[in-house]
């Protein structure tokens, strides 16, 4: 019996995609801190430090923010620009991350050649890795050395103006005990001297600093954080400032997803994974438009939907799986995987697998012409069951990363494939072992709505929770332990800044 593939969602859509981009490894988590982080920082700066600390609070956190958040990004996209103009590299904008089963650099080298075009890989290679290591220097320059500098010129701007507010106290200063540009230079060249092995895969570092999130914003933390320290205008607020922004890292970038993770794994026996709010509703109306068309009663026993869902569950023949060739994600050709069936099924019973393992093949685009099938995807095929449907799995695979899984030059991880589709496999035994505890076992489509309403309320309980502990700490926990170390370091709760203003209205 086939299914009607639903086309998009249409209960609590907002509320869902709201959800889902809050737990996706994407920027807007991080933005929708920032700004809790900015008010929060800004506020305790004022408290502490009035007019002068929290003035160069929001101008340091708005301005390095925007270079954090889109700064590599930016610089990446002007140098790819230069690239093209300059190097004569494609305009076409390729991936250069690959595993087993997307290669979308050799896709196109491939085609390149075939067009009598002489691009190299080695070539590919150099300048996406100058490109990215640029991005990511440039980025640290201006938030760690040229953005203080500018907030620090416009504090002594305004007190050649205005004398420092009489409730300003001093603490003590340590201006002098900053590093010289001497200390430095005899730094730079001692790294200079240290020999550096070029024994590595430079695409691999460049995609990561090109595509990961986390690598784009720890890459721009690690200089921020050190340009900032060196620019302090002495040793309290360099002290401040590296427990600050240190601090920091593990509330912005890891936190939620932790908690996500531990709260998880409390309510699902130790399952830390739940499938995103707007997936698992595009697959409960797919599965109610299974029950809908399985009978009039319009409800089907769990026994039933289990088998009818998730097919036989059974591993692939040794002898097949030995055909399977790679590490990680292994692959087998589609023309080599028909050739294995015609060993296994008569004639009736084989073309309906080679014309689902057709179907299957296409969830990727092909390696250099090759049609080709993940060991995960032969069994699929093997298995039947709804969820296992080709055509289901590639619309349920948009509705999460849109069309890039499909694209030639694009790269999506099969591993993040693989691990949705787990997640929807998790998602569908959740209802059925929900189902038995019924008294009639029966599954309707209200028992599949009240799953995937059940589904968005736990996932924005568990994000939501990670927020707010993460807006907590970068907001208000952190300023207040940053001052309390300064006020236990110097006896004084004044902001270090401003130091020098306060010497000076005493001479």
């Amino acid at each position: 019996m086939s299914i009607r593939i639903p086309l998009a969602n249409t209960n609590n859509v907002m509320a869902r995609n709201l959800v889902k981009q809050m737990a996706s490894n994407g920027f807007l988590p991080v933005i929708a801190l920032e700004a809790f982080v900015e008010g929060g920082r800004t506020y305790q700066a004022y408290q502490r430090g009035g007019f002068d600390e929290a003035r160069e609070r929001i101008t340091e956190e708005f301005s390095g923010a925007v270079f954090w958040l889109g700064g590599v990004t930016a610089l990446n996209w002007l140098f790819e620009k230069i690239g093209q103009r300059i190097l004569k590299l494609p305009k076409e904008t390729v991936d250069i991350a690959s595993d087993n089963v997307r290669k979308p650099l050799d896709n196109f080298l491939d085609d390149a050649t075939k067009n009598g075009s002489k691009i190299l890989e080695k070539t590919m290679a150099k300048f996406k890795f100058i490109k990215v290591i640029s991005s990511v220097l440039i980025a640290n320059a201006f938030i760690g050395f040229v953005l203080p500098k500018i907030n620090q010129s416009i504090t002594r701007s305004y007190h050649k103006e205005k004398p420092l507010q009489p409730n300003q106290r001093p603490s003590v200063d340590t201006f002098n005990q900053r590093p010289t540009i001497n200390a430095f230079a005899k730094d730079k060249d001692d790294n200079q001297k240290k020999d550096v092995s070029f024994g590595i895969n430079l695409l691999s570092i460049a995609n990561k600093f090109e595509s990961d999130r986390n690598y784009k914003l720890l890459s721009v933390d690690a200089g921020t954080a050190s340009g900032r320290a060196y620019s302090a205008r002495n040793n309290d607020e360099r002290i401040e400032i590296l427990f600050r922004d240190l601090g920091s890292i593990y509330f912005y970038m890891f936190n939620m997803a932790n908690m996500n993770t531990w709260l998880n794994k409390l309510e699902q026996n130790g399952n830390g994974t739940r499938l995103d709010p707007v997936s698992a509703e595009f697959a409960t109306k797919y599965m109610q438009g299974y029950v809908e068309d399985k009978n009039a009663a319009k409800s089907v026993h769990f026994e039933e939907f289990a088998k009818e869902m998730l097919g036989k569950n059974e591993e692939l023949p040794q002898n097949l799986k030995a055909k399977f060739e790679g590490k990680g994600v292994r692959i087998i050709s589609l023309d080599k995987f028909k050739e294995e069936l015609r060993t296994m099924f008569s004639e009736n019973e084989l073309q309906i697998f080679e014309q689902r393992a057709d179907k299957m093949s296409q969830l990727q685009p092909k390696i250099k012409g090759m049609a080709i099938l993940t060991e995960t995807q032969a069994q699929d095929v093997l298995n039947g069951g709804h969820i296992n449907n080709p055509e289901f799995l590639k619309e349920f695979f948009k509705n999460r990363f849109g069309d890039t899984f499909m694209n030639k030059y694009k790269y999506v991880a099969q591993n993040d494939l693989d691990a949705i589709k787990k997640e929807l496999i998790d998602y569908v035994n959740s209802i059925i072992e929900a189902a038995k505890k019924t008294d009639t076992g029966e599954i309707t489509t209200k028992f599949l709505q009240k799953a995937s309403n059940k589904n968005l309320r736990m996932n924005a309980l568990n994000w939501g929770a990670g927020f707010i502990t993460s807006a907590l700490f970068l907001s208000t926990f952190i300023p207040k332990l940053q001052y309390q170390i300064t006020k236990w370091r110097t006896g004084s709760n004044e902001f270090p800044g401003t130091k020098q203003f306060r010497e000076e209205e005493k001479k």
